[in-house]
């Protein structure tokens, strides 16, 4: 009912901030300019949060109070991803750490609970910075207790919406006060998340639809730009040039040593946890000596190393295709699935709704979408067939004018995003869209789930198959042999390029011989590696 944050309120408010969260990526990520301007603020803060939502959902409506908030913590701390992701875990298990035991929270225990979790947040950051995340919180928290304690038995709507709107002003206020933020024109990318959780809880309070609109898109990693103001310009020598995250199983006596020996060698420093594990990120120029700091502490687990030099040019060099909003006639959605292949698609210009074989998007995402792009035009490509109805179903759902392109596969998706032009109309990006596409020839490289006999002979479990058009082409031990007789399928003589999107399943040594092989097979063929760590499918291959 209306005016409660119980725990069924509380789940719903999770679902919610998910839901926001998707429809705000693309523009969260354009923000991100500080620590670095990698352009995935939005992106890490949604997958933390959908880890979040996926693990509610898996306990009880029933669950006690004390078993959902154990469930919401720790699914956000081994789902964390990215410094605002795993600043967004320890925020989120601060709130939990002071549920009410006897359900329902009263103004107060709310304020409270905001002012724990800001604290935490705080707490867990190597280096605090003004005009970040944690004081969009912050400001948000203290506001609460005013409100709260003006009228301690009041509507815990009120404190909620007295939290809602301070973040909102002290959102503004970021960009004074990080230069950053102030010369990109930019408010603080992971303090627009905060707005986001306030709204999403308040909403769910209400019975209502959120109501932060989704803004003006920011300068990073978004080729349209959208009108933002300024484009950054960031002392590529000045960072890490490695951002390293963990998890660590460790006693609690072990974790200031780490983080001394860490903040030596590294900034954007954020550990969280607690109880035995701990989720660690650093950015650094030496990934060996922050993964030894770990290992000296407890054990060290799913290690991530990224990049962040790849990832900032990435977003950088997307910039010289910026138009102005008032000159940009056309937009584009594309569906995908991996974080490699969302910022291969957004630096191709395309908003990105998250789906793939066996996980469709739903209507309501994929309209929300393209409601929010900046056109009345809009090009969808759906990368699979049974996407192209629900395109379909969405586009019927808007005022725009849209049109989905028939793309059956990623390797045609990204051919056909290639060629986009956000200048062009949409019937213009249409006919070039469905050439390139049809232009592409696809495959894809698996594993056999069991034994079996093949149109390309047996196949042992685990071992190789080579698929085209739905067909069994190839198969064998060495994906490497299997690659080659699937692309010699595939090329004409006519063929050009040779792309492989790398999934997240893929094997180091398999991607090397995989490519190593083809290239010495067809060296004629330009050879393009995707790093698009998509689910269930380790190599997808496109020639054209």
């Amino acid at each position: 009912m209306p005016g409660i944050l119980d725990p069924a309120t509380f789940r719903r408010g999770m679902e919610i901030f998910a839901d926001q969260l998707r429809l705000h990526r693309d523009q969260i990520d354009s923000l991100n300019v500080y620590p670095v301007p990698d352009g995935d603020t939005g992106t890490n803060m949604l997958i933390t949060q959908e880890a979040v939502v996926a693990a509610v959902r898996s306990i009880p409506v029933t669950a006690r109070t004390e078993d959902l908030g154990t469930t919401v913590s720790r699914a956000a701390l081994l789902g964390a991803r990215g410094n605002s992701g795993v600043i967004l875990s320890q925020i989120l298990r601060g709130m939990c750490e002071r549920l009410p035991s006897s359900g329902a929270f009263v103004p107060t225990e709310l304020a409270a609970a905001l002012d724990h979790a800001a604290r935490e947040a705080r707490r867990a950051v190597g280096r605090p910075v003004e005009g970040t995340i944690l004081s969009v919180l912050g400001d948000a928290a203290r506001a609460a207790g005013e409100s709260a304690a003006a009228d301690p038995t009041g509507d815990i709507a009120s404190v909620l919406q007295a939290a809602l709107d301070e973040a909102r002003r002290s959102l503004a206020r970021t960009t004074e006060r990080l230069p950053e933020l102030k010369n990109a024109g930019v408010v603080d990318a992971g303090g627009k998340g905060v707005v986001l959780f306030l709204d999403a809880l308040h909403a769910a309070i209400q019975g209502e639809a959120p109501s932060e609109p989704v803004g003006t898109m920011g300068p990073v990693g978004h080729p349209s730009g959208y009108g933002a103001p300024r484009v950054i310009d960031p002392d590529l020598e000045g960072i890490g040039q490695h951002e390293v995250q963990y998890l660590l199983e460790a006693e609690e006596i072990a974790i200031a040593p780490m983080r001394a020996a860490l903040a030596d060698i590294g900034d954007s420093l954020v550990v969280v946890g607690g109880g035995g594990l701990y989720s660690v990120h650093v950015h650094t120029n030496d990934p060996d000596r922050a993964l030894e700091a770990g290992s000296r502490a407890g054990e060290v687990r799913d290690v991530r190393v990224a990049s962040l030099r790849d990832q900032m040019t990435g977003c950088l060099t997307s910039q010289a295709r910026a138009v102005r909003l008032a000159e940009e006639v056309c937009s584009l959605v594309a569906v995908a699935e991996g974080d490699g292949l969302s910022r291969t698609f957004r630096s191709l210009g395309a908003a990105v709704v998250r789906g793939s074989p066996g996980r469709n998007p739903s209507v309501d995402d994929l309209a929300a979408t393209i409601a929010a792009c900046s056109t009345d035009a809009v090009v969808v490509l759906p990368n699979q067939p049974n996407v192209a109805p629900l395109a379909e179903l969405a586009a019927a759902q808007t005022s725009k004018d849209v049109r989905v392109v028939p793309v059956a596969s990623i390797p045609a998706g990204l051919s056909a995003a290639t060629v986009f032009n956000p200048l062009a109309t949409l019937q213009e990006n249409a006919k070039v869209m469905e050439e390139a596409a049809r232009a592409c020839r696809s495959g894809e490289i698996l594993r056999a789930g069991r034994e079996a006999e093949t149109p390309a002979g047996g196949v042992g479990g685990g071992q190789w198959l080579g698929i085209a058009d739905g067909e069994v082409v190839a198969a064998g031990a060495e994906p490497a042999a299997v690659a080659t007789e699937l692309v010699r399928g595939l090329a004409p003589e006519t063929a050009e390029v040779l792309t492989i999107v790398v999934g997240a399943d893929a094997e180091a040594a398999d991607v090397r011989s995989v490519e190593a092989e083809v290239r010495r097979t067809f060296p004629s063929l330009e050879l393009e590696i995707v790093e698009g760590d998509q689910p269930e499918h380790p190599f997808l291959i496109g020639v054209e």
